[in-house]
Order: C-alpha cells, then structure tokens, then sequence
C-alpha cells in the first residue's frame, strides 16, 4: 500500500477554543472546544476563582497565529 504525505490542512490544523464567563463574579476562562459546545450555553464547570459551579459560554473561535515579521 502506497503512504501519501501529510497535507497542509492537516499540518496547520489549530483546534477551536471555547471561551467562559462566570455567571457569579465575570471571571472569564478558555478550554478545548467540546461537540456540544454553542454560544450562550449554560455549563456546569466550576470557575477557577470563585468556585462557582456555573459558567456561561460566550464565545468559540480558533486563534490565529501571530505572523513574525523581519525588522
């Protein structure tokens, strides 16, 4: 069986993060995305500063790398 090379997509591919808010004190932290994540969903993580047991989900996107530039 012939084995292709990896492609680009594959080798560029940067998982999404999911950004929380805590509904008790507004502390706001990330995580890998997870399948069922959506905007605005109501989890039951507990937030790393108050110990609040839940957060709300207020945004998913994929971080772009920073561009180096030549100075």
């Amino acid at each position: 069986m012939e084995s292709f090379p990896p492609s680009k997509m594959a080798l560029r591919y940067v998982p999404p993060l999911t950004f929380l808010k805590c509904t008790a004190c507004g502390t706001e932290n990330s995580r890998t995305f997870k399948e069922e994540d959506y905007v605005f969903k109501k989890t039951n993580e507990v937030c790393p500063k108050c110990g609040n047991n839940e957060m709300l989900i207020v945004a998913i996107y994929v971080k772009e790398k920073e561009k180096k530039t030549l100075s």
